[in-house]
């Protein structure tokens, strides 16, 4: 095989996530006409702020080779949290999400490592835990905030037609991207999931770097939490369930591997991208939500053998 030949496929290896994103926005272009109308884009664009901000702190988590189950859990505690607060005062509908983010994320990440637990099992408590908080503080009530603040601007305002929340998702994402690729703390958490002895003979931290993930993790959480309590200036006991599914479908259809140590925030914009399009396209043919979650299951599936597959042909 030429030069051309194998950088062709390095390009069909290494970006298979990016050309199917493309191809099928070209194809339902083409046959959906109610799919590539402003209107549409814009809404798609909406849709992905809360997951994509979430999807990218769960990426730095799967990287450490854990996983955080208890981001749907979370959401609905500090969604309630920021609410409540913001009756009060907008600063403190900020501030004390973000603050009690920390707390919870190390927690979780001071349980896993200290102790050696599976992070999924932590998680899962944590879940339940925060699930169970969350309908004790306003026992199953929705709860709404002070319309017509400054608080609303982050969710409601425009900029160039486009809201101002979609621009603040994708600078955070840059963020993360530059936070993974560019600095000692992004390449520390790749070589503790690829290989976590060799890491810490190498003088890593391991600990530290996994608790410092699953505190970015929580606080991307209360980042996606400020745009939509901004933007609905309503909260629910139930807002966030499921929210830990879709973030790990968008992680792992975007390639970012769960044995960890490989992935990057890219990809997990065109996971987060990906999954938002197949959604949007079988709602937009009025496909049931029973059915809609059915496809993400069997998109996770498909990524998690795809995933194994690629681990072994390496290994070997």
């Amino acid at each position: 095989m030429g030069i051309k030949g194998i950088k062709f496929t390095n390009i069909l290896r290494n970006q298979s996530q990016l050309i199917i994103l493309i191809l099928l926005i070209v194809m339902f272009s083409i046959f959906t006409p109610s799919f590539r109308t402003t209107g549409n884009f814009v809404n798609l664009l909406k849709q992905i702020t809360v997951i994509g901000v979430i999807s990218c702190g769960m990426t730095l988590v799967v990287i450490t080779g854990c996983l955080d189950l208890s981001v749907g859990s979370v959401f609905s505690l500090l969604n309630l949290v920021s609410i409540s607060f913001q009756q009060r005062n907008n600063f403190l509908g900020i501030i004390i999400p973000l603050l009690l983010a920390v707390v919870i994320g190390f927690l979780n990440g001071f349980i896993v490592t200290k102790f050696k637990v599976n992070s999924i099992i932590v998680t899962l408590g944590s879940l339940s835990l925060y699930s169970g908080i969350a309908l004790l503080y306003t026992n199953g009530a929705i709860i709404s905030g002070v319309t017509g603040t400054w608080f609303g601007v982050i969710g409601r305002s425009k900029l160039l037609g486009i809201p101002i929340h979609v621009y603040i998702f994708f600078i955070i994402a840059i963020i993360y991207h530059i936070l993974l690729s560019k600095t000692t703390f992004g390449r520390q958490i790749k070589y503790v999931g690829t290989n976590t002895s060799a890491a810490e003979i190498a003088g890593i931290r391991s600990n530290r770097v996994r608790t410092i993930a699953f505190i970015i993790s929580s606080v991307s959480v209360a980042l996606a939490v400020l745009i939509y309590s901004s933007r609905m200036t309503t909260a629910s006991p139930v807002t966030g369930v499921g929210f830990e599914f879709d973030a790990i479908t968008a992680v792992v259809i975007g390639g970012t591997s769960l044995a960890g140590g490989k992935g990057s925030i890219f990809k997990t914009i065109v996971g987060v991208l990906l999954l938002a399009i197949i959604i949007n396209i079988l709602t937009l043919y009025n496909v049931t939500y029973g059915f809609q979650n059915i496809v993400k299951g069997i998109l996770i599936i498909i990524a998690i053998i795809i995933d194994v597959r690629v681990r072994k042909r390496i290994e070997s």
